[in-house]
């Protein structure tokens, strides 16, 4: 769907149907929407930068055969690289319901009262939208934002699979 070379630092991937069996919220999204989204994706410099079981990066051809490009309107360099370098400071973190569940893993079934899980860092797409947040980039207003809400916002510039003529 698109060429790793035409990506830039700050563009948004939005991926189609089962993209990783590990990210089940995903599948759970497609299945019970009306969206064909599962995963969103920032890329960084040369990377993909991803949240499925913890924020970690992927070449830039990983979902070439289902993801869809988009930029962010008005997004300035320097915002764009806020968002890159907020998003890539956080690699290697746990993410979401299995941070929860590696740390209960660790402390023998207890869930730690510090870990917390974050409604916002369940999904893919609320690191996305962290990501821009931090460079004063609203993407969208919804409070758990899934890729298939993402693929709605104005702010966010490429064709959609539904606007292809059929």
């Amino acid at each position: 769907m698109y060429h790793s070379e035409d990506l830039r630092p700050g563009d948004i991937l939005l991926c189609e149907g089962e993209v990783d069996v590990r990210d089940p919220l995903g599948l759970l999204m497609v299945w019970a929407s009306d969206n064909r989204f599962q995963h969103a994706v920032l890329v960084g410099d040369g990377e993909l930068i991803e949240a499925i079981d913890e924020v970690g990066v992927a070449p830039l051809d990983a979902y070439a055969p289902v993801g869809w490009r988009f930029t962010v309107a008005g997004a300035t360099e320097e915002q764009v690289r806020h968002a890159v370098d907020a998003a890539r400071r956080r690699v290697g973190e746990p993410y979401g319901y299995d941070g929860v569940l590696r740390d209960a893993r660790r402390l023998e079934g207890r869930i730690p009262l510090a870990r917390r899980l974050d409604p916002h860092d369940i999904v893919s797409s609320a690191l996305v939208c962290w990501a821009y947040e931090q460079a004063g980039i609203r993407l969208t207003w919804e409070r758990l934002p899934t890729p298939g809400s993402l693929s709605h916002s104005p702010l966010l510039l490429g064709l959609r699979p539904w606007q292809l003529a059929s």
